[in-house]
């Protein structure tokens, strides 16, 4: 039940940047990191912006699911990493386990 909670609140967490984030997705210019965060592929000012942003507001949603749950915030972004990289479409980037950028 708890990951079932801290599931559907990872998915709600998302929804509001999902116009700005696909297109950046689809660009190729961010990619999922393994630790439920946003990372730069192609660096400008611009990405960078949007990525700071959007993982300013993941962040906040991660520590309210952690402390909602009794859970770590590491704990959290563990399972929003697996989830947010399980998630991403064909195509895209993805951070593997030994850092690097690779397309799904």
């Amino acid at each position: 039940m708890k990951k079932v909670f801290l599931m559907f609140m990872l998915i709600l967490s998302f929804s509001a940047f999902a116009l700005e984030l696909s297109d950046a997705k689809e660009q190729g210019v961010i990619g999922e990191q393994t630790n439920g965060l946003l990372g730069v592929v192609s660096v400008s000012q611009e990405v960078s912006d949007l990525v700071k942003e959007i993982n300013a507001k993941r962040l906040v949603k991660y520590k309210q699911i952690a402390e909602k749950n009794g859970m770590t915030l590491d704990q959290v972004l563990v399972l929003a990493g697996e989830k947010t990289i399980k998630k991403t479409p064909a195509g895209q980037y993805i951070q593997n386990a030994t850092g690097q950028w690779v397309v799904k």
